[in-house]
């Protein structure tokens, strides 16, 4: 089963992650979305919300509120910053994922992992991600850059949240820059399942399309808000075999 929602995107100045939060439930309310959960189908569904944002750092900094189940709380935030140099002779570009209290994104020591289309997402995984991609730049060229997300097309963020204080789990797809100063990213599509710790594949957009492909990941996350109020521009991220796949992935990550 599959259902699609197009998210819309709105923009509002603000400082700081915390004051981010407040403003977004402000904004919520007054399109009259409200902070009401939404419980999911008893049998379970993914559902699948397909997108076409651009987070550059252009404009210093930018954050996109990302609602997965649409229940208008905010479940992580994406991330695009640019810092100028004193003498703007250079600069330092970001692109993050921040999860709201009680969330997770798969990812070790700080860096979110760049998951494969048809890699497992489930409880079995580290979710300490932040970190995308980073760039320093001297007189507006590539000095430095790094991070597992660097240049990467179609890849995913695994995500693990919570519903009524139990935990699901779900994906986002990204492309991200890796010469555009400041690094620009590109998220396309989102989704997550509905039934309580099922596992999700990335990519996956419904019950019968199981990218079984390679290997597993895990999440630990909270919720979103809704799509119309998505955007906001800030001025100033077989079991045995499960196993194998498992540990070589955090063996390669560290």
């Amino acid at each position: 089963m599959k259902r699609s929602v197009s998210p819309s995107v709105g923009e509002q100045f603000s400082k700081g992650f915390s004051n981010l939060l407040n403003m977004y439930s402000i904004a919520a309310g007054a399109a009259g979305v409200g902070l009401l959960a939404l419980a999911p189908p008893a049998n379970g569904e993914i559902v699948y919300t397909p997108t076409d944002v651009v987070l550059s750092g252009r404009f210093n900094s930018q954050n996109y509120a990302l609602d997965l189940n649409h229940d208008g709380i905010a479940d992580f935030f994406l991330s695009a910053t640019w810092h100028r140099s004193a003498r703007e002779s250079g600069g330092f570009s970001r692109i993050s994922v921040r999860p709201t209290p009680g969330n997770g994104v798969i990812g070790y020591h700080g860096n979110a992992s760049a998951l494969a289309g048809g890699q497992p997402i489930d409880g079995r995984h580290k979710f300490t991600g932040k970190l995308m991609a980073w760039m320093d730049t001297y007189f507006g060229s590539d000095f430095g850059s790094g991070g597992k997300w660097a240049g990467v097309v179609d890849n995913y963020l695994g995500f693990a949240f919570k519903i009524n204080d139990q935990i699901h789990y779900g994906w986002a797809r990204l492309t991200v820059s890796s010469y555009d100063v400041p690094l620009k990213a590109t998220l396309t599509g989102y989704a997550y399942e509905t039934e309580v710790r099922k596992p999700i594949f990335a990519g996956q957009t419904s019950d019968t399309d199981q990218q079984a492909d390679s290997t597993p990941y895990v999440t630990d996350s909270k919720r979103a808000l809704p799509p119309a109020l998505g955007v906001l521009a800030l001025g100033s991220s077989s079991l045995s075999a499960w196993r194998r796949r498992d540990q070589t992935m955090e063996e390669s990550a560290d």
